[in-house]
């Protein structure tokens, strides 16, 4: 268990207005996550490497300008869990692979406690919860999807 930090390695590698902000903020830090059970499992699996639900990874690709298929959630249980194609996950992960950079501590309590003092402290940029600077064009964008995967748009 514990807690990770994504940072992005070029600034300029981020899509517009994305960059902009994230240069205002003087860091390079764009996610911090915490994972209350495996950090294997919850950063690398689902953040990652798409293999699950995870928000960052729906962040990013969001960002980046990949949408779900439309109507794919249609039918299912949870309305917001929307998945990319295959094909868009794999350009997903090879932006991933070649952008960004990861750190993690192991930690076994407060977690919560932790999480919302560097999200307050740091403002990454793909944090919605507990930023106190949340970006509103992240979340329109996710609600798009949203909207995209429950055939709504």
């Amino acid at each position: 268990s514990g807690i990770y930090c994504v940072q992005i390695v070029d600034k300029n590698k981020l899509p517009n207005p994305f960059n902009s902000v994230l240069k205002d903020r003087k860091n390079d830090i764009i996610y911090i996550g915490i994972a209350t059970r495996s950090l294997k499992q919850r950063f690398l699996n689902q953040e990652l490497r798409a293999n699950g639900h995870g928000t960052f990874f729906r962040s990013v690709g969001a960002m980046l300008g990949y949408r779900p298929i439309k109507g794919s959630l249609v039918g299912k249980a949870n309305k917001r869990n929307y998945k990319f194609s295959v094909n868009d996950e794999k350009e997903i992960i090879k932006w991933i692979n070649e952008n960004l950079k990861v750190n993690w501590i192991e930690i076994n309590s407060d977690f919560e406690k932790f999480e919302t003092e560097l999200i307050n402290t740091h403002k990454p940029l793909l944090n919605l919860a507990k930023n106190p600077v949340a970006l509103k064009l992240l979340s329109d964008l996710r609600k798009e999807c949203v909207e995209i995967a429950n055939g709504i748009k």
